[in-house]
């Protein structure tokens, strides 16, 4: 673990080992969450239409309709849909699902519930080209170590108005919501959009060991809600992310060792517009060696509950820049910084992590609302940057910035109320 952000947390070792580290759970049925957002609407269909219903589908609830499924989906081609008509559908999986190139997979958004009970590492698998999911609830139906949806190298996968939900409330296994790069390889062109990500152990995730380069991701509209760990994890020790643009989502109520976004070995990467509440450690966490990110326009309250930041930068980041955010930490009794920066890690840590404090960090134009507990900014040791032009309430500018061993910073126009 890093030193100072349990950071290394944001670096997935694979599946199996990804168990969530929330504790015990309660017994019972899984929780609705009638409170979150499911996406709604016409379902969509292009091409030919396979009707899972005409392939022997019940949607009773009860049947198993898992053999009717890959019936289905391998009398699709590409440019064709396999449509999942308004219903419960039970599937024991011996094997995942198998989604061809360039098929639509759809359902009517709300109302077509498949419960997977995965006898594999996943229940969907996904790769090819132009392949797209839309109108599905996915959710775990038993206590069985999985990933809802895993992907190989694709080029425009497109991801909508879905809803995944792990159970993690009521079983302790891990239930991943999306895996990258299983298939290593260069994949182009993913969007995840207006859907629903909840009760996850990670939301959407690639692990350590992949050497997948992942260029050009879009989440947008999406709410993630009570996962046990990282929402949405932009980190691959072994590959990289390459122009990320998280923008106009919800991210709230994780009380895990995860952040809502982690970014670390990525390159152009935007997170505007957001919503992030009620989070025990950073909201946004930026490390190892990430270039040219934004966080920008975003509103965060009651972030860094227990320890470390609202945004954490650390480990030779450079050209980081945090604009135009309100942050909200008048509940925050902790003591942290809402904006930190500072060099993290050892030498001995997972990866080998020297300590490489960031350089060129810009926090400007900011609101920052906070209890007495907090630091506004700290930058320790950060070479090169600025602090300009934030507006500070509930302390004194003389205890709101923290720039101990920092050099080549400017500091001006900052005001308090």
């Amino acid at each position: 673990m890093l030193t100072t952000a349990a950071a290394a947390g944001a670096a997935v070792v694979g599946t199996a080992a990804c168990a969530s580290l929330a504790g015990s759970r309660p017994a019972g049925p899984p929780a609705t969450d009638a409170d979150l957002p499911r996406p709604g609407g016409a379902p969509l269909q292009r091409g030919t239409v396979h009707d899972v219903r005409a392939a022997g589908a019940t949607g009773d609830g009860v049947t198993d309709d898992a053999a009717a499924f890959a019936r289905a989906l391998a009398g699709a081609a590409a440019g064709d849909t396999v449509f999942v008509p308004a219903g419960t559908y039970h599937l024991v999986l011996p094997q995942p699902l198998t989604l061809p190139p360039g098929v639509l997979f759809a359902g009517q958004p709300g109302r077509s519930v498949l419960r997977m009970t995965p006898r594999a590492t996943a229940a969907i698998e996904v790769a090819g080209a132009d392949c797209a999911l839309d109108g599905l609830e996915l959710a775990r139906a038993g206590d069985v170590e999985t990933v809802l949806l895993r992907v190989g190298r694709v080029d425009r996968l497109t991801l909508s108005r879905l809803v995944l939900s792990g159970s993690t409330d009521v079983w302790e296994s891990f239930c991943h919501g999306v895996q990258l790069g299983v298939d290593g390889d260069t994949s182009s062109a993913l969007v995840l959009r207006d859907s629903l990500l909840h009760r996850l152990t990670y939301g959407l995730y690639q692990a350590n060991d992949s050497p997948a380069v992942t260029v050009g991701v879009e989440v947008a509209g999406c709410t993630f809600a009570r996962n046990t760990n990282t929402d949405l994890e932009f980190n691959s020790p072994s590959g990289s992310f390459r122009t990320v643009r998280v923008h106009d989502s919800v991210f709230r109520d994780n009380d895990s060792p995860g952040f809502a976004v982690g970014i670390a070995y990525c390159a152009d990467v935007e997170v505007t517009r957001c919503a992030m509440t009620n989070y025990r450690m950073e909201a946004v966490h930026v490390e190892d060696w990430s270039s040219d990110v934004a966080v920008t326009g975003n509103r965060m309250t009651a972030c860094g509950l227990t320890e470390f930041a609202f945004v954490q930068i650390i480990q030779g980041c450079t050209r980081v820049t945090v604009r135009g955010n309100t942050f909200d930490a008048t509940a925050n009794t902790a003591g942290i910084a809402v904006v930190n920066a500072l060099a993290g890690g050892r030498g001995t840590s997972a990866g080998g992590r020297p300590v490489v404090p960031p350089t060129a960090v810009t926090v400007t134009g900011n609101d920052f609302r906070c209890s007495d507990e907090v630091v506004a900014v700290a930058f320790h040791g950060v070479d090169g940057g600025s602090v300009v032009g934030n507006r500070i309430a509930g302390l004194a500018l003389d205890d709101a910035l923290d720039l101990e061993g920092a050099t080549r910073i400017a500091v001006a126009a900052n005001s308090t109320a």
